[in-house]
């Protein structure tokens, strides 16, 4: 089971004749064992006679354990996922009766920085922790770059909870060739890459096999081969709390912004004053640097994609950190534009002049 921790994740406790409730969660990194001592203890009293039902959301605490100050890149191994990006979670529910604390059950999860929609309703979850959208993706093709040394990895990757008997089967676009990967092992988080290195030039389909060649998961990533302009990487942490990679192939613009901060300056010398030295002066002068950039030509299943970059709090442009300028946009549909561009704005989340202390 998997909790969305940017949603409320609601833990409830209501038992028949119970006067309060205790939530005993142990919180931890990697795939150790849980700690021995509870990480947090969140304890209630019943609000009435007639009304025993205990409420706790455990989201908060949960986030306080993922940290996205890491992303590697992957382009021929399926390496174990950062440890920092996800957490465990074990929640031992308690009644409180007669002054006695009974344990309940007692219940473990994964844990990511994602959310669900409102749609989806409350503690939102997956069955099979795939955490990435299925569809079609494009990534930017470079003809020079050779795929068995390096920057396969421009294809990007997906974060998944590898199970007993998994694999990552994939399928060339244009021969029809396929090569399995095993994603051995339980209980961990892993890393896949989306383009096989020897299907960089064709593209291909990824299908995520678990037993009995159920497939989980399928996506399809294409290479972009008519790139007129230097196409923008975007990585952002996306609805599942999971790193996916996106491309902006047209036209892009560079801003860079200045503010400072002036005063009137008092001459030096006085009657007969400088000339070079001037009636104002500024100080702590310093800059953001910008860049806009647009789409180029996408389908309308491109806004579920753009939704999740809007609404993410970790984004880099070029693997720079940055945010979002644009606060807002039409979600076009199809019907209504036969082709679709989307501009957006980043800016790079620091000053242009290093001042970091």
């Amino acid at each position: 089971m998997s909790i969305f921790a940017r949603s409320p994740y609601i833990i409830t406790i209501a038992e028949s004749g119970q006067e309060g409730s205790k939530v005993e969660l142990r919180i931890w990194n990697g795939t150790g064992s849980a700690p021995v001592d509870p990480t947090y203890v969140l304890d209630k009293l019943i609000p009435a006679a007639n009304n025993v039902n205990t409420y706790y959301n455990i989201s908060p605490y949960i986030r306080e354990f993922i940290t996205w100050n890491v992303r590697q890149e992957i382009y021929n191994t399926t390496p174990a996922s950062e440890t920092t990006q996800w957490c465990n979670v074990e929640v031992k529910r308690y009644k409180l009766d007669a002054g006695t604390y009974t344990l309940l059950d007692t219940t473990t999860y994964k844990a990511f920085d994602g959310f669900g929609y409102y749609e989806q309703g409350y503690n939102y979850s997956l069955s099979d922790v795939v955490l990435h959208d299925e569809g079609t993706f494009y990534y930017a093709y470079d003809s020079s770059i050779d795929p068995s040394t390096n920057n396969a990895y421009r294809g990007g990757q997906i974060m998944l909870e590898r199970q007993v008997n998994w694999d990552a089967k994939y399928t060339n676009l244009r021969t029809g060739a396929t090569l399995t990967v095993s994603l051995t092992g339980t209980n961990a988080m892993r890393d896949v890459y989306r383009v096989h290195p020897n299907y960089y030039a064709d593209g291909n389909k990824l299908e995520i096999i678990g037993t009995l060649s159920a497939v989980k998961w399928t996506g399809y990533f294409k290479p972009n081969l008519n790139c007129r302009y230097t196409p923008v990487l975007c990585d952002f942490v996306n609805k599942y709390g999971a790193w996916q990679r996106t491309w902006f192939y047209a036209a892009s613009n560079n801003t860079l912004s200045v503010e400072n901060t002036k005063y009137n300056l008092m001459q030096s010398t006085f009657p007969n004053y400088n000339t070079l030295e001037g009636q104002t002066k500024s100080f702590n002068t310093n800059g953001k640097n910008s860049i806009k950039v647009n789409t180029d030509w996408v389908d309308e299943s491109y806004n579920d994609l753009l939704k999740q970059l809007m609404l993410s709090e970790r984004i880099l442009i070029n693997n720079y950190p940055a945010t979002l300028k644009t606060q807002n946009t039409e979600l076009f549909k199809n019907i209504n534009q036969k082709t679709i561009n989307y501009q957006l704005e980043f800016e790079f989340a620091y000053n242009t002049i290093n001042n970091v202390i």
